[in-house]
């Protein structure tokens, strides 16, 4: 009987070995397949964004109202497009026209400076050889003009946002039904406190995008430096993007500063620092009370990381990806695996 046993058992260990290997490779199957589809899944995710959005919009319209929530999101819809659209009506020919004259400036001025600093005069390339983190820099200013002209995969984020914005019930439902039934309950509790984050991050951020991009433009124009108010609206639009945002936009008001004088390339870099200090000390506590901030070396990685891995939309998105994988991480591992209370973004309100 034991002779016989034997086999038996080995039989067992091979299958379960083989078991094992055919799991492994559908894992790094299953990668591989998302980072050829990372476009597609990050537009999926900025689409989220716009549906985490609208609905925060429209939730207190349809709480102080008797709309509905499809009125309550078509009344924040329209609300969102007649703020744009007053705002390109008021500022938009003037906006323009800085622009143009900024990018038309710029490579005068980058020549003027390379001409001064002997070390802006070594090629970009050589700069940064060798340096992913190097590349994701100098590469976001040709990034900038892709992402500005990709207007067709803004339409479609937008379209796909409104549709899930409608009706969102149905795909978390199935969003949560590709896990196993056990871990269904604890899945849907943390997709509730991502949007929760969301929610907030987007609020924070959105004011800060409006408060930076009005101070530094009004501050330029106040120190005189030309095309201030493009530089403004760059830099609002670049303050999405925490960390890297203020970075770059500074970069091209540095320059511009630098045709002028060295005394106004200081004065610029005081209000960029200035402007950054009052944001992060003041601004973002006060709307957020800094429920949704990452460590800021795990938030500046996590930005650099994903923009390296997957281009101009990673970078676009990195931060909110990262704050839904922070809160992922901590809900479903830290607190349900290995036991340990930790806080999460989202659940203050909840007084969790």
């Amino acid at each position: 009987m034991a002779a016989a046993s034997a086999p038996t058992s080995s039989a067992l260990s091979e299958a379960q070995f083989i078991r094992r290997v055919f799991i492994v490779v559908g894992i790094l199957a299953l990668v591989a397949a998302l980072y050829l589809l990372s476009d597609l899944l990050l537009l999926v995710f900025g689409a989220v964004l716009v549906a985490v959005t609208l609905r925060a919009i429209a939730a207190p319209i349809a709480r102080e109202t008797s709309l509905g929530q499809r009125f309550s999101l078509l009344a924040a819809g329209l609300g969102v497009v007649a703020l744009l659209g007053g705002i390109a009506y008021w500022f938009g020919a003037q906006i323009s026209d800085q622009l143009v004259a900024l990018f038309d400036k710029l490579p005068a001025a980058a020549e003027a400076a390379s001409q001064r600093v002997p070390f802006l005069a070594m090629p970009v390339s050589d700069l940064v050889k060798g340096s992913s983190i190097g590349g994701l820099l100098a590469g976001a200013f040709t990034w900038g003009k892709a992402v500005a002209g990709s207007v067709a995969t803004v339409v479609l984020m937008v379209i796909a946002g409104i549709y899930i914005a409608i009706n969102p019930g149905i795909y978390r439902r199935g969003f949560v039904m590709l896990f196993p039934k056990r871990v269904q309950p604890q899945v849907s509790d943390t997709l509730t406190q991502a949007g929760a984050a969301l929610r907030l991050w987007l609020g924070a951020q959105l004011l800060a995008m409006i408060m930076v991009g009005v101070m530094i433009g009004g501050g330029l124009a106040l120190i005189g430096v030309p095309s201030a108010l493009g530089l403004g609206f760059v830099a609002g639009v670049l303050e999405f993007i925490p960390y890297l945002g203020p970075i770059l936009s500074a970069v091209p008001a540095l320059l511009i500063a630098s045709t002028q004088s060295w005394e106004m390339v200081g004065w610029t870099l005081l209000l960029f620092i200035v402007v950054q200090q009052v944001e992060n000390n003041i601004i973002l506590p006060l709307v957020t009370g800094r429920a949704v901030d990452l460590p800021p070396a795990v938030g500046l990685l996590a930005v650099v990381a994903i923009g390296i891995l997957f281009g101009p939309l990673g970078l676009l998105l990195a931060y909110p990806l990262a704050i839904v994988i922070d809160v992922a991480v901590r809900r479903l591992y830290v607190r349900e695996m290995l036991g340990e209370k930790v806080a999460i973004a989202g659940e203050k309100s909840k007084g969790a």
